[in-house]
């Protein structure tokens, strides 16, 4: 049999709610970090040469800022929690490890501990 960590939730408190403002916070940064990441151009000028070309640099900020903001996500467990109940893996193509590996837990539990329904005849002739 398995342990399942029990959370005991008073809705009424000011902590509860302050996490919960904390969690959903998270989650939209990280969502506003994904549209800069897709509108960001790949390369800003990093100055001029001596001929006067521009000096192309790869324009790593708002990757950076990505990965910054899923590492708060899975920091933080009520931002977690929201993202376990909504199913949501990924923002884009970056994976929330902590969700994916919460999702799992939950279904090796839940075939874990699936019975024999007794209303399904499984002997047939």
């Amino acid at each position: 049999m398995t342990q399942r960590k029990i959370k005991h939730i008073d809705g009424g408190s000011p902590e509860y709610w302050r996490q919960r403002t904390e969690g959903f916070r998270l989650i939209r940064e990280a969502e506003r970090a994904l549209l800069r990441v897709k509108r960001a151009p790949m390369y800003i000028s990093g100055g001029y040469d001596e001929d006067g070309d521009v000096i192309p640099v790869e324009n790593l900020g708002p990757w950076d800022a990505m990965d910054g903001a899923i590492r708060a996500i899975e920091a933080n467990e009520t931002a977690v929690d929201i993202l376990v109940a909504l199913r949501r893996t990924h923002f884009g193509q970056w994976p929330v490890d902590a969700v994916i590996r919460e999702l799992k837990e939950a279904e090796v539990d839940h075939v874990a501990n699936v019975g024999i329904d007794p209303l399904v005849d499984t002997d047939s002739d």
